[in-house]
């Protein structure tokens, strides 16, 4: 890679990486390189990820292969990058007992760029977590009114 022009950098820390995140966008210079997701620095930059044209080959490929150390995998197939999956997790009891608790928890999915973009409005306004709920209710009614019903949607609405 540097044969090829790239300057490679090995940042150190978490707050190095973001440090050559900033100083390429301030300075209006690409960047290309591994990050986390979600972030605020993602949606403070709108990085955007690379799709590399091949989809995921699956969890035994990953876990198996993909994740070992090298000698331990001597066959390892072509893969996009694994999906992290965050899992609302109640008990069968409290779900019965709490159908509109367990449709709302069903239906709420975060869009990782809404997700970025809240983390990133937080860390620059200070917000508690209070603000930040309001703040998203505000700006995001098309996301999380396809999480309540139309009768909670109106009455959050109303509350705002």
């Amino acid at each position: 890679m540097e044969e090829k022009g790239w300057l490679l950098i090995d940042p150190g820390t978490s707050a190095g990486l973001d440090a050559s995140i900033a100083k390429a966008a301030d300075r209006e210079e690409n960047w290309f390189g591994y990050y986390w997701s979600p972030t605020s620095i993602i949606g403070k930059y709108g990085l955007t990820q690379v799709d590399w044209g091949i989809p995921f080959a699956g969890a035994e490929n990953w876990d198996g292969c993909m994740a070992l150390p090298e000698q331990e995998c001597a066959d390892p197939k072509p893969s996009a990058w694994t999906k992290s999956m965050v899992s609302s997790i109640a008990t069968a009891d409290f779900l019965e007992a709490n159908e509109a608790i367990a449709g709302y928890l069903k239906n709420r999915v975060y869009p990782g760029p809404v997700m970025n973009g809240m983390l990133f409005w937080a860390t620059e306004n200070q917000a508690t977590g209070e603000d930040s709920a309001i703040e998203f209710l505000i700006k995001h009614e098309d996301v999380w009114t396809n999480w309540v019903s139309d009768e909670v949607a109106s009455k959050i609405k109303a509350a705002l």
